[in-house]
């Protein structure tokens, strides 16, 4: 394997720092893959989860996604109205909602897939399968500190102004 080339500031620059700076790469990359397709990075995701797991509830497709179900839900709405998505009743629950791709979505889920896969393989190109496991590992233990900072903090009312909602 060999070294990555020296990127200046790196060594220098806190876990906080390049997590952003790995968030704003990705989405820069991702964004010439969506355009065409007239997506932003949230939406694209949220249809490459559901081609992967099937439907789900709102609740565990926030999950999944890492977003609050206000957030969820417009991105979800926005996709049904394009008739991407389509949301329809549970039949195992009477109150609860099943959020699937329609069958007009399937073929723009499929061109995303085979997109996405060609990213995945570049993004991922020289990484070990164990070098992919620590990474894994370690962006757990900081996502589960972050947890604990977020229950620990005092509850704030409303956005705050540095806070990140954008959906692109």
């Amino acid at each position: 394997m060999t070294d990555s080339p020296s990127i200046p500031g790196f060594e220098q620059s806190g876990l906080g720092m390049l997590v952003a700076a790995a968030r704003r790469a990705i989405k820069h990359a991702v964004a010439p893959l969506l355009d065409p397709l007239d997506l932003t990075p949230h939406q694209g995701w949220m249809i490459l989860l559901l081609r992967e797991t099937g439907p789900l509830s709102l609740t565990d497709l926030a999950l999944r996604m890492w977003l609050d179900h206000p957030t969820t839900s417009r991105l979800v709405h926005s996709l049904e109205a394009r008739q991407i998505l389509e949301v329809k009743q549970d039949p195992n629950h009477g109150r609860r909602i099943q959020i699937g791709i329609s069958s007009q979505g399937a073929s723009m889920s499929e061109t995303l897939f085979m997109a996405s896969e060609t990213f995945r393989l570049r993004m991922e190109k020289g990484f070990t399968s164990e070098e992919k496991d620590a990474f894994r590992r370690s962006l757990h233990k900081l996502l589960f500190n972050l947890s604990e900072i977020n229950t620990d903090g005092p509850k704030r009312k409303g956005k705050s102004k540095g806070q990140d909602h954008d959906l692109d």
